[in-house]
């Protein structure tokens, strides 16, 4: 009760305090309910579970004058049912993202934000904020933005981990320079530089790369990732892994708006031919489900892999077959970069194929319902660890932003 009573406290006294100095404040909500039949355990001689998830934000915005802002969000992300009786009170209300924001400090060409807060970055293969997710990712720490009229670049300071431990040991940092560099107009390139760390340990990943893509609503667009990560994964063990991703698509400009896609994901894995060096690609704090088929089988990458790295063939199509009514299709080829060895001696690369197929209709301004049923069949390699049976998956959600 009383990380709820703080919660509720600070926004009242925020949205009080600027309404006595008559600065302006906004407030914002968000209330999303799921629901799923989930199937996903290839295992036909199961039943598939029902669930409802529900993700409730509520948010204030305030401006105290031009250079300075603020933003405070609270959540709660349950489960329908979950608390034991109707009068329960199940206490998982957290603080989802409080901040703020100084423009131009020190009249220099940087914007300053700190404190607790959503990230997303290039295509979300490495930083973003999972917005598919119950909860969705915050990180703690803060971003100097430089901001010129040829150049932007976000430097970002997170801890992503406190352990608690005297001498901060085995506290764990990320920082980051993510750069945008504006000579073409409409399009992005945008080159970076991750490194993740911990205090007394070996550990140190440095992930470099470039993204670049073009987001036009008709005709062509596509989308160019690359990343190359170093460091040292251990005593003895240095990070040799990198990660490739080209997709394209085309939007015809037809009253339909058919649109049809392709796309290609390579990322590494163990060939276990040297053992000194670490060869697993990780795609770190990612939107992995934006990426590898919407069942999820590939949130956690490498440990979803099993270390073998990822190979993601996709096709996708779409059409709007009448006004604010989306009908989407995808599919998966998904293959291990790197042989794994069966229990029976023989080695495969076959995870498995996914078919995706997305339904969404704009109700209104504010209201937005989507549903989808997706199919995984299994490969070798899943039905050595899986399961041998096919597995689906259903869902249907409101999106109401208030």
């Amino acid at each position: 009760m009383r990380i709820q009573l703080f919660l509720f406290l600070l926004i009242t006294f925020v949205a009080s305090s600027l309404l006595t100095a008559q600065d302006k404040i906004k407030v914002n909500a968000q209330i999303r309910p799921r629901s799923n039949f989930d199937d996903k355990d290839f295992n036909s001689n199961t039943g598939g579970n029902s669930y409802t998830e529900l993700r409730s934000r509520l948010g204030v915005t305030f401006s105290a004058s031009k250079s300075l802002s603020g933003f405070v969000q609270i959540q709660d992300s349950r489960l329908f049912g979950s608390e034991p009786h109707t009068l329960a009170d199940t206490k998982n209300l957290d603080l989802h993202q409080a901040y703020f924001n100084i423009k131009r400090i020190f009249k220099l060409p940087f914007d300053l934000q700190v404190g607790r807060m959503e990230l997303s970055y290039g295509s979300q293969r490495l930083i973003g904020a999972v917005g598919w997710h119950n909860v969705g990712r915050s990180f703690d720490g803060g971003v100097l933005k430089l901001i010129t009229k040829s150049i932007n670049v976000d430097f970002i300071t997170a801890r992503t981990n406190e352990s608690g431990l005297s001498s901060d040991t085995l506290d764990s940092f990320l920082f980051s320079a993510y750069g945008h560099l504006k000579i073409v107009k409409d399009y992005k390139i945008q080159p970076f530089i991750i490194g993740e760390t911990r205090v007394n340990d070996n550990f140190n990943r440095y992930t470099i790369g470039l993204y670049m893509g073009n987001g036009v609503k008709v005709g062509f667009s596509h989308e160019l990732d690359a990343s190359y990560q170093f460091g040292t994964q251990k005593e003895g063990v240095n990070i040799a892994a990198y990660m490739a991703a080209y997709n394209l698509k085309f939007v015809f400009n037809t009253k339909l708006k058919p649109m049809i896609g392709a796309g290609l994901d390579y990322l590494s894995g163990d060939d276990g031919e040297d053992a000194t060096k670490y060869k697993v690609f990780s795609t770190l704090y990612a939107t992995n489900h934006k990426f590898y088929g919407y069942m999820d089988y590939f949130l956690n990458i490498p440990r979803h892999t099993y270390g073998k790295g990822l190979i993601d063939i996709q096709g996708k199509a779409s059409i709007i077959p009448f006004d604010k009514f989306l009908i989407e299709a995808a599919y998966h080829v998904f293959s291990s970069s790197a042989d794994y060895t069966l229990s029976n001696g023989n080695t495969s690369t076959s995870f498995g194929s996914e078919i995706d197929i997305t339904l969404a209709y704009g109700y209104s301004k504010l209201v937005k319902f989507v549903g989808g049923f997706s199919y995984f069949e299994p490969g070798d390699i899943f039905k050595e660890n899986r399961g041998k049976d096919s597995s689906n998956w259903t869902y249907l959600m409101a999106i109401v932003n208030l």
